[in-house]
C-alpha cells in the first residue's frame, strides 16, 4: 500500500465533518486523561507521605470512584464550555437545538424500554440484595455518576454536530458505530482506576445514539434511556461498574455477560428499524 496515498487519506477524513467530531472529541479525553492522571497522582503521593502501600490506595481510590469520575468529567467539560462561548453565533444554534429537538417517547420506545428492563432482570435473575450496604449518599453517587458518565459525552457530541454537521449518509452511518467504540476506549483508558469497564459500554452508547437520530434528531429519548434503563442497571439492579452491588436495592443471581447485553440492545434496535422503515415519516425537522 502507497503510504503517501494512505497519509493523504487520514489527513482527508480529518478535514471532513466526521474527521473533525472525532479529532476534537479525542482531544476532549486527551485533556481529560491528563487531569485525571494528576488528581490520581496527587492522591497517590499524599497516600505514599503517610506510608500506605499500593492496594490501600488503590481501595481508597476505588471507594471514591464515583466522585473522581465526577469531578474530573464535569471540571474538563466546564473549560470546554468557556471556548465553545467564544462563538457566540453557535452558542445559539445549540440553544435552538436543545428547544426545538424534542420528542415525546412513542408506544414502541416504552416497548423498548419494557422489553429491556424485563429482559435484563431475566437474563440476570435478579433478587433482593441480602448484603446492601444502605447509604443514601453512596446510591446518590451511584445516580450521578451514572448520568454524567454517559450525559456528558452525549452532549458534547451535540455540541460538535452543531459545529460541523454531517450532512453525508455515509458519515452518519459510521459515526453510529465509531462514536460508542471511542466512548469504550477513552473511558476504559482514562478511568481504568475507578471502574472495571467493559465492552458492554459500547453497547449502552450506541443504544443512545442511535435513539438521539431515531425518527427525527432529538435528545429526549437518550435521556429517557438514560433515566429509564441505564442508571436502573448500574445503580439498582448490582451492574454498578465502580461499587457493584454494594450500594443497590437489587443483585443479579447470574452473571450478566457482555454478550446478553448486546443482544438485547441489537433487538431492540432491529425492533425500532423495522418500525420506522415500514412507517416512514417524510416531514422532518432539525
Amino acid at each position: 500500500m502507497d503510504i503517501r496515498k494512505l497519509k493523504d487519506q487520514f489527513v482527508d477524513f480529518f478535514n471532513t465533518p466526521l474527521g473533525s467530531q472525532v479529532k476534537y472529541y479525542a482531544m476532549f479525553y486527551l485533556f481529560l486523561w491528563g487531569f485525571h492522571l494528576i488528581i490520581i497522582s496527587l492522591i497517590s503521593f499524599f497516600h505514599l507521605l503517610l506510608n500506605h502501600n499500593i492496594r490501600t490506595i488503590g481501595d481508597w481510590i476505588g471507594d471514591r470512584g464515583w466522585g473522581l469520575i465526577i469531578f474530573s468529567k464535569l471540571a474538563i467539560l466546564y473549560i470546554a464550555l468557556q471556548f465553545i462561548r467564544l462563538k457566540s453565533k453557535k452558542i445559539s444554534l445549540i440553544q435552538n437545538y436543545f428547544r426545538n429537538s424534542i420528542q415525546l417517547p412513542r408506544k414502541e420506545i416504552l416497548v423498548v424500554l419494557i422489553f429491556l428492563l424485563m429482559g435484563l432482570m431475566g437474563v440476570g435473575k435478579i433478587s433482593t440484595n441480602p448484603s446492601i450496604i444502605f447509604e443514601i449518599s453512596r446510591m446518590a453517587l451511584s445516580i450521578l455518576g451514572t448520568f454524567i458518565l454517559f450525559s456528558v459525552d452525549y452532549a458534547l457530541l451535540i455540541i460538535l454536530e452543531t459545529f460541523y454537521p454531517i450532512k453525508n449518509q455515509k458519515e452518519l452511518r459510521l459515526k453510529l458505530f465509531l462514536f460508542p467504540l471511542l466512548f469504550y476506549c477513552f473511558t476504559y483508558a482514562t478511568f481504568i482506576y475507578e471502574q472495571n469497564v467493559s465492552f458492554r459500554l459500547y453497547a449502552y452508547f450506541y443504544l443512545l445514539i442511535y435513539l438521539g437520530e431515531w425518527r427525527r434528531r432529538n435528545w429526549t429519548l437518550p435521556l429517557l434511556l438514560l433515566i429509564s434503563f441505564l442508571i436502573p442497571s448500574f445503580s439498582f439492579f448490582g451492574l454498578d461498574p465502580v461499587w457493584g452491588a454494594n450500594y443497590s436495592f437489587f443483585v443479579m443471581q447470574r452473571i450478566v455477560s457482555t454478550f446478553s447485553i448486546f443482544i438485547l440492545i441489537a433487538l431492540s434496535t432491529g425492533y425500532l428499524y423495522l418500525v420506522q422503515k415500514n412507517n416512514p415519516e417524510y416531514i422532518y425537522r432539525d
